[in-house]
């Protein structure tokens, strides 16, 4: 998906990035006993300026659902969505520094800037033609690190890999 990027969504407060979105509350299929019957606790979270939309619903919390729907929204969103960056005069944003130590990247998915970084590193990856080396170069961190916080997560290698693969570079292997 092509736009204005995902960067202007993932800067968004999480207020106002729901401000954009509808939220629909189920009943989940599963195990969970009499509870999982009796309330609808599985949530379906819409970005509705993209269309994208996440589900939750493995916790018999609505609460933990709803958490777990807007940060799988977010990383949708910077999975989804590139931003074109000339890397020529790029500049890492000021939030970089406090998910970097000592040359690595430093942030769980738990972090308010865990999408956002994954956002930067898939758009950066896209702008220099899928190769992570330039990438690693350009925000001040280990090459490895690139890799094995893309590597954590899936969602994130598999976008990787496409990128790559549509540079014509072949896919990332596994660490072992």
């Amino acid at each position: 998906m092509e736009g204005s990027g995902a960067k202007e969504w993932l800067n968004l407060s999480e207020t106002a990035l729901l401000a954009g979105c509808r939220f629909e509350f189920f009943r989940g299929p599963g195990p969970g006993g009499q509870k999982r019957n009796k309330t609808s606790n599985s949530v379906r979270l819409t970005h509705l300026p993209t269309g994208i939309h996440v589900l939750a619903g493995e916790s018999r919390s609505l609460q933990e659902n709803k958490g777990r729907a807007i940060r799988r929204l977010k990383l949708r969103i910077a999975i989804e969505i590139r931003h074109a960056i000339d890397p020529r005069c790029f500049e890492p944003p000021a939030w970089f520094a406090q998910v970097v130590q000592s040359g690595r990247l430093a942030v769980s998915h738990r972090n308010e800037h865990y999408a956002r970084t994954a956002a930067l590193l898939l758009d950066l990856l896209d702008s220099r033609a899928g190769r992570v080396g330039d990438v690693a170069k350009l925000v001040g961190v280990s090459t490895s690190s690139v890799v094995k916080f893309l590597e954590a997560e899936p969602q994130l290698w598999s976008a990787a890999n496409s990128i790559r693969l549509s540079a014509s570079l072949r896919a990332l292997g596994k660490r072992r």
